[in-house]
Order: structure tokens, then C-alpha cells, then sequence
């Protein structure tokens, strides 16, 4: 079975196709014409009239998940980045800090947010809207991610918003994607080196946001779960999606297509 074809299948799951636009970006120009001879009609772009916008308004917001000099990458990631987002969606947000700052970086956003309401919080129900979700906030030293078709889905249809040729580091961090799912070398050819670790009073006040942010979670009876929080926090993440979401998402792609 080919990359393309493993592709198409989960993102059958989704509804979704792989358009022209991917084939070119994942694989090459010489790879579509290869597919093409296979298989005719294939869609050139993603018809969705909900993704334009959303991405605007995304850009439009940048400024707000902006903190000191901790940022090295934002992206578009969750539904709008795959193509099925709804007009009612919010907007799910992919964030690379410097190493040892996520936590102090978090409080810092959501102390701007207080005033900007930008950003999905719990208060917001169901009415979210347009929100932006961050849906995944990364230390540099966690971009590693697990060899799969789910991450292998995300990683490709990840959109740039801020640095974007940062993406071609996130790419190197994930030599698999070329190893296992013959992505061309392009994308993993970079010239960007890591950052030197913050500075001493960044790492305390991450130090002291990680614990705050655990006690105030707790205290607004968010049901925490703290053995995720502290494994996660060791490598280098933040997750806010679904405990398990990218288990379930593959065993359904492998019962369907083994």
C-alpha cells in the first residue's frame, strides 16, 4: 500500500480527501503525476468555505499568544488545519515555546486574555466560535512525536502562522516522516538550531506557574488529570486535547482498513 493511498484512507475517516495541494507539498510534483495516471479527478484544493476565514482571523490574533521572547512557532492545527471545521468550530492553535518556559508562558496568555477574550476557556460553554483553542503548547525539546498515520495527518496539514519556516525544524525533529511515509527531503532540510535555554528567573517562574496552575485547576474543579500533566510536563507538553483521542483515532483507522 502507498503513502497516499494509507493517507487517503484516514482522512476518509474525517470526510476528508487528499487534494492536489497536499500531494504536491507532502510528496512532489512528479508524485501527484504518478497518482494522476491512477487516479483521475483528484480534487485540486479543499472546497471549504469556513477555512479562509478562520485562518484570517487566527493571523488577526497572533499578537494576543505572544509572550516576551518565548514564542518560536505558531500553528493551525485540529479541524480548520485538516479541512472539516464548521462554521460554529473554534480554532485549534499549535504553539512551540523556548525549553523550560510553557508553564510561566500559559499564565502569561491567559493574564492577557482576561482582557482580550480571544482564547476558548471553560466559561465559554459550547459557544465557542471563532475561539482560539490551544490545543497544544510544546517545549522545543518535546517535538518528537510518535511515528503514526494520526501525527503523520497532523504534522502535513499543520498551517504556519508565525515563523513558518520553523515548521521545516518541527519536520527534522521527525526523520519518520520521510523514513516511513516518504515524505520529500525538502521539508526536513533546515538551517534553524535550537534556542539556548531561558535564562534562570524564566525557568523559577515556570517552575512557580506549573505548581499555581495545578493548584488553581483543582480549586475551580477542572478535574485535573495530574499523572498526564507531570508525564507530559517532563517531555516538553501541554496537551488539552482528550485523554486517549489519538489511540481512538487510529484503532478506528486500523479496524477499518487494517
Amino acid at each position: 500500500m502507498n503513502n497516499y493511498t494509507k493517507l487517503s484512507q484516514f482522512r476518509s475517516l474525517m470526510n476528508q480527501e487528499v487534494y492536489q495541494e497536499d500531494i504536491r507539498k507532502i510528496w512532489g510534483e512528479s508524485y501527484l503525476s504518478s497518482i494522476k495516471k491512477r487516479k483521475k479527478n483528484i480534487p485540486n484544493t479543499n472546497p471549504n468555505p469556513f477555512l479562509g476565514k478562520k485562518i484570517e482571523m487566527a493571523k488577526e490574533s497572533i499578537p494576543i499568544l505572544l509572550a516576551l521572547n518565548l514564542v518560536k512557532f505558531i500553528g493551525i492545527s485540529g479541524s480548520v488545519a485538516s479541512g472539516f471545521a464548521k462554521e460554529e468550530d473554534d480554532i485549534d492553535i499549535f504553539i512551540v515555546v523556548r525549553n523550560h518556559s510553557m508553564w510561566f508562558y500559559r499564565a502569561l496568555v491567559q493574564l492577557k486574555n482576561i482582557f482580550q477574550k480571544k482564547i476558548r476557556t471553560q466559561r465559554d460553554g459550547r459557544n465557542v466560535k471563532d475561539k482560539l483553542c490551544l490545543n497544544l503548547i510544546v517545549e522545543e525539546r518535546g517535538l518528537s512525536f510518535n511515528p503514526d498515520i494520526f501525527n503523520f495527518n497532523e504534522l502535513m496539514y499543520l498551517i504556519p502562522i508565525y515563523n513558518e519556516k520553523y515548521i521545516k525544524y518541527i519536520y527534522s525533529k521527525n526523520t519518520w516522516l520521510q523514513d516511513e511515509y516518504g515524505v520529500k527531503k525538502e521539508l526536513l532540510i533546515t538551517k534553524i538550531k535550537p534556542q539556548k535555554r531561558v535564562n534562570f528567573f524564566v525557568r523559577i517562574m515556570n517552575t512557580f506557574f506549573y505548581y499555581l496552575q495545578l493548584i488553581y485547576m483543582k480549586l475551580a474543579k477542572h478535574r485535573p488529570d495530574l499523572e498526564r500533566i507531570k508525564k507530559n510536563s517532563k517531555t516538553g507538553r501541554i496537551e488539552f486535547f482528550p485523554k486517549k483521542f489519538r489511540e481512538r483515532k487510529i484503532k478506528k483507522y486500523e479496524e477499518k482498513f487494517g
